[in-house]
């Protein structure tokens, strides 16, 4: 579910403070998205989606990252609610890990 590899990384790279403040960016900008794809008011579901799977990349969240990619490939962008679960299921397993 999580790269724990690559957020390792990136807090070594970052150190503890820096890796703090772009955790906490992530969650923030990320979850604007999916609200707005919760509610219905996103204007282009792959741009969405394409943020979402680079900002998961970025920071390990792997699962998120394929799930974004799979809805890529296939241009099928429907199953938000599988979106948002995934995403507060990585969420969960990230805070409790770091």
């Amino acid at each position: 579910m999580i790269d724990w590899t690559r957020v390792e990384e990136l807090r070594n790279d970052l150190g503890d403070e820096d890796f703090d403040e772009i955790t906490s960016l992530f969650l923030e900008e990320v979850e604007e998205r999916l609200d707005c794809l919760k509610s219905g008011g996103s204007d282009n579901l792959a741009d969405d989606f394409h943020f979402v799977k680079g900002s998961a990349a970025n920071l390990g969240f792997a699962t998120l990252r394929e799930t974004c990619e799979t809805a890529e490939l296939a241009h099928d962008f429907g199953d938000i609610p599988r979106l948002l679960a995934v995403y507060q299921q990585s969420k969960a397993a990230f805070l409790q890990g770091v």
